[in-house]
């Protein structure tokens, strides 16, 4: 295998989702430039194939990310330049926006371990399961870090700035039970269950129009940004658009004959 085959591992089913496996088990998966790279790209590259159904993210070894890889972080505080890490920071942000920008569906599943920058990653898809033994660490605190991978923007926004809040200052590992209530997780299911799930979001995901569902998560995703009236006129653009194509015609007429039919029986 190729050193991104090694530390990102690709699938991609005849359902047409790509499964993409983070790969450093035996670092907890944390994240270094190689599989940042590895990551970035694979996710560029499917937004531009019209193929695709979707994107699934996932770990290998039980834990699904520890974060920016430590040892790394130690190579810049030993030389006394912390701005060696500017390279590693900025394909880190570059792979959180690229993860977020993603026009196609993406379904995280989040098993054991998933800290730092592993949680801006994860806060990034549109679905995210989690199981039982799923346990998050903020990291930053201990670090004297802030938040990274995009988390200073999604926490707040999903969970609420005084939820955010409290992360940081307890410190203190979040189970996936708090993790639901917060928003940080669509579902908390047992690990067994985990095959079964994925199977159900697959099947949610393969039946949405493609075009209607890139629009609809750019208006989500602009709306926290926007005003009232700011989003109202994008939505009218939107709908026009989403609303010429094929999926949309076919609908229509499926709808009203059997509207037709109700009424007349």
């Amino acid at each position: 295998m190729t050193e991104t085959e090694d530390v990102l591992m690709q699938s991609r089913d005849a359902d047409g989702f790509l499964t993409l496996t983070l790969n450093r088990p035996n670092r907890l998966n944390a994240l270094d430039p190689a599989l940042l790279f590895a990551l970035d790209g694979a996710v560029r590259e499917a937004s531009k194939d019209k193929g695709l159904k979707g994107i699934i993210l996932t770990a290998a070894g039980g834990n699904f990310c520890a974060g920016g890889d430590v040892f790394i972080m130690k190579e810049a505080v030993d030389q006394r330049n912390i701005d060696a890490l500017s390279p590693f920071l900025t394909i880190l942000e570059q792979t959180a926006h690229t993860l977020f920008t993603c026009p196609l569906p993406i379904l995280c599943l989040l098993n054991g371990i998933v800290a730092g920058a592993g949680i801006g990653l994860a806060l990034c898809a549109d679905i995210r399961v989690a199981t039982d033994k799923t346990r998050c660490y903020f990291a930053f605190p201990t670090l004297g870090a802030v938040p990274d991978a995009g988390s200073s923007y999604l926490l707040p926004n999903i969970a609420g700035y005084h939820h955010a809040m409290e992360f940081y200052i307890r410190n203190e590992p979040l189970d996936a039970e708090t993790g639901l209530a917060w928003g940080l997780f669509t579902e908390v299911v047992p690990e067994e269950a985990l095959p079964n799930r994925v199977t159900y979001w697959k099947e949610k995901m393969r039946d949405l129009a493609a075009k209607g569902f890139r629009l609809s998560k750019e208006l989500f995703r602009q709306a926290v940004h926007q005003s009232m009236e700011e989003q109202v006129n994008a939505e009218y653009f939107a709908q026009l658009t989403a609303m010429k194509s094929e999926h949309f015609y076919q609908k229509i007429v499926e709808l009203t004959a059997k509207k037709e039919r109700d009424n007349k029986s």
